[in-house]
This record gives structure tokens, sequence and C-alpha cells, in this order.
């Protein structure tokens, strides 16, 4: 589990429940119709400026932001490989057959794969940075749902107190509802500041971290694996690969 994100959610809804306790937050907060037009707002607009694809991945991919994933840990990489590199040195690229499937997300067999089916350098550097470089735009993207999302939420916020405010105006004969009119109205700015920033802005963050942390576990995947193919001793790949700590 990824504790950042766990200790960030208990103390978000902490935070809440002692204002509900310490009558900081009241009921008078809750409103269905800025509800209705800060969220429903946001997710039209949102499916509007994005293909299905990535919406469907935004959805799907929301879970890793609670899981701790083997990029969180690159220096446990590194004993593979050069053990790894110790079976290339005595029984040749052939060693690379025995891969473990599941080690960086199934990319150590890959990468081992095309070392042993093209056994050239330059092209499966060139292979394996272009997969590198296509997840990190398709994740970007993914990312990029919710930064338009913490974008969006704000602007539907001001939407939903405008409406509010001008129900207020068309009432202005009775000064009583003056008053609890414009505090239902504004609220709805309160919910798209929230949910902008409590909300689409922080998991749009951590996924960015993500993406950059399994990029740096694949680039020492990829260095190890084309290290094996130079020939180099394992002692030369752990050095090679601790840089990447």
């Amino acid at each position: 589990m990824d504790l950042t994100t766990i200790i960030g959610v208990a103390a978000a809804a902490g935070l809440v429940i002692a204002g509900f306790a310490g009558s900081q937050i009241s009921a008078s907060l809750l409103n269905m119709h800025g509800i209705v037009v800060v969220l429903g707002g946001t997710v039209v607009a949102t499916l509007i400026n994005t293909p299905l694809k990535y919406v469907s991945r935004a959805v799907s991919e929301l879970s890793i932001i609670f899981r701790e994933r083997e990029e969180a840990h690159p220096e446990r990489i590194i004993p593979v490989l050069v053990g790894l590199a110790e079976q290339a040195r005595m029984r040749g690229l052939a060693a690379l057959k025995e891969t473990d499937p599941a080690v960086a997300g199934g990319f150590l067999n890959r990468a081992a794969t095309a070392a042993l089916e093209y056994n050239d350098y330059k092209f499966v550097r060139e292979v394996l940075e272009q997969e590198i470089n296509q997840s990190v735009d398709d994740m970007n993207e993914v990312a990029n749902v919710y930064r338009t999302m913490g974008v969006m939420a704000p602007m539907f916020g001001l939407l939903g107190t405008l409406i509010g405010i001008i129900g207020v105006l068309k009432d202005l004969a009775n000064p009583e509802s003056v008053g609890p009119a414009m505090a239902v109205a504004i609220t709805s700015a309160f919910y798209g500041i929230f949910f902008a920033n409590m909300v689409c802005v922080p998991i749009a963050g951590k996924m960015r971290a993500k993406v950059w942390m399994e990029v740096r576990m694949k680039s020492m995947v990829l260095e190890g694996i084309l290290e094996i193919m130079k020939g180099s001793v394992p002692l030369v790949v752990e050095r090679r690969l601790q840089a990447y700590l």
C-alpha cells in the first residue's frame, strides 16, 4: 500500500469530521444544486474533452495511487540483473531465457526476449526506449484527465454560484431570503475548489510521480540488459545500475 496516499486520505477525512464536530462545517454546506452543477458539469466537460480510451484508463488506473509497486524499490531489481549477468558470463545470452516474467511488471522479460531475438545492441536499445517513451506518453494522458477535471471543477463551481446569485436577484423583494440564498449559492464555489484541490490535482500529481518512478526502473532494467549484451562483468553491471538509485 502507498502510505502517503492512505495517510492523506485519512487526514482529509479527519479534517472534515473535525469540522463537523466543531461546528466549523455545518449542514448548510449541503447543496444538491451545487453538487450537480460541479460534478455533473466537470464530468460532462471531461468526456467532451477526452477520448474514451483515456477516460476508461483513468478509471481503471486509479488504484495505482493506493498501491506501492516495484518502481518504488528499484534497488530490489539490481540483484536480479547482477544474477543474470553472472549466468550470462558462464552460459552466454541463453541465460536470459530464465528471466522471471513478474519482475519489473514484465519489462525485464520483454527486454531479455528482445536481446535474445535480435542480438543487436543498438536496435534493442531503440526498441525498448520507444516502449518506455510510449508508456510515459500514455500515462501522462491518463493523468491529464484528472488535471483537466482539476481545472474545470472550480469553473463550474463559479458557474453554480452565478446561477444561484441570479436566483437571489430575482427575489430581492424578500430581504430575509437573500442571506440564506447567497450562502447556498456560494457553496457551489466551495465544492468546485474542494473537488479540484483535494481530489483531482493530488491524483494527477501522484500518477505523474509514479510514472517517472516507473521510467527510472525500466531505464535501469534496460541498462542492465544492454550491459549483459556487451559482456560486462557482474561488478560493472552492479556499479552502473547503482547510479539509478
